[in-house]
């Protein structure tokens, strides 16, 4: 079973977020993020096995030595697929680059096989509004997502764990906070 590291977004900064995730599900377009109560995130890593005790204390020291920082989301994107995702992507930095590294670096020992497409250098960040729907409903999904206020600048909440299908939050730390 599937274990995502996520970035989640702050809480109070995301409602734009929420707000056209709630469209979305409301307008029964891409209903699984709300229907699965799931919060503004970025995906960093996914990985087939986990060591999560381990892990977890790793992800808490990790997440206590970031110092916060605010992701600038600056474009809507769309993964182009029978089962499509429509995103917002932020403008990449140094700073995102090295945290991703950091984590998988940091994980290396505790996490197996990595997503291909999670993996440093070849990651696309973004952190998703519409995902699970059919594809004949993407011109829908993009209409509904054009009403998000682009730019945002949202600082970034915690590290955590996921475990899916089905899905489950194990555990979060605070950016910045020192978790002991």
């Amino acid at each position: 079973m599937p274990y995502a590291v996520v970035l989640y977004l702050d809480s109070k900064k995301s409602k734009p977020i929420l707000q056209v995730i709630h469209e979305l599900a409301q307008e029964n377009i891409a209903p699984y993020m709300q229907v699965h109560h799931l919060q503004p995130h970025m995906t960093l890593a996914i990985y087939e096995d986990l060591d999560c005790q381990t892990c977890e204390s790793k992800i808490s020291g990790l997440a206590g030595k970031i110092r916060g920082f605010d992701l600038n989301f600056s474009f809507l994107g769309i993964f182009h697929s029978a089962n499509p995702v429509v995103f917002i992507g932020p403008t990449i930095s140094k700073e995102l680059l090295d945290i991703h590294t950091q984590l998988h670096w940091t994980l290396k020992d505790d996490a197996h096989q990595s997503w291909e497409l999670y993996k440093p250098g070849q990651w696309v960040p973004h952190c998703s509004l519409a995902v699970e729907f059919a594809a004949i409903k993407l011109q829908e999904a993009v209409h509904a997502c054009l009403k998000l206020p682009l730019p945002l600048l949202i600082p970034a909440g915690s590290l955590g764990v996921v475990q899916f299908e089905p899905l489950q939050s194990l555990y979060d730390y605070e950016i910045g906070k020192s978790n002991t």
